[in-house]
């Protein structure tokens, strides 16, 4: 078993964006935000911010460089992760970040299809945005409670590992 990294996940920024038109607008309950943010706080995240925005690839653009301009450190994404119309989390993640770390995304996936088999339908993006202090966890997630929850179960045991790596200075 690898040595755990001590890391004070308390100083982490974390905005969560729930990534659905639906949502947006209201005419559609988000079960999935609550329960992330409840999620990240039990694993010592203590600033835990919230968007809902429409299903526009600009405006996600927008929203992840304005929470990171903000002092986000980690971001995840809820919907737009599989292949429908407006599902474009997965290509804009990848415009953003420096470094992708497919190794969680297949975990994740892994992990979800022990729930259900609609978890290979996700096209999940995880990566950083630089390779130090400066860089940010960046994750698409399935937008559904269960799969936003399957992401976290696998995420947050990792959260000080990756961030202590992002912070080591050499």
């Amino acid at each position: 078993m690898p040595k755990s990294v001590d890391y004070d996940l308390s100083q982490i920024n974390a905005h969560i964006i729930a990534y659905s038109d639906r949502i947006q607008r209201g005419t559609k309950e988000d079960r999935a935000t609550p329960a992330c943010v409840g999620a990240l706080t039990t694993a010592g995240l203590d600033q835990v911010t919230m968007a809902a925005i429409p299903e526009s690839a600009d405006v996600l653009d927008t929203e992840i460089r304005e929470a990171l301009a903000a002092g986000a450190r980690f971001i995840l994404i809820l919907g737009g992760s599989g292949f429908g119309v407006g599902n474009y989390a997965p290509e804009v993640v990848r415009s953003i970040i420096e470094v992708e770390i497919p190794g969680i995304a297949e975990q994740i996936r892994a992990h979800g299809l022990t729930n259900t088999p609609l978890s290979g339908l996700s096209r999940e993006v995880v990566g950083v945005t630089a390779r130090d202090s400066s860089g940010a966890l960046i994750i698409s997630s399935p937008g559904s409670r269960g799969g936003a929850l399957d992401t976290l179960e696998v995420v947050t045991p990792l959260l000080p590992a990756i961030f202590h790596q992002l912070d080591e200075q050499r």
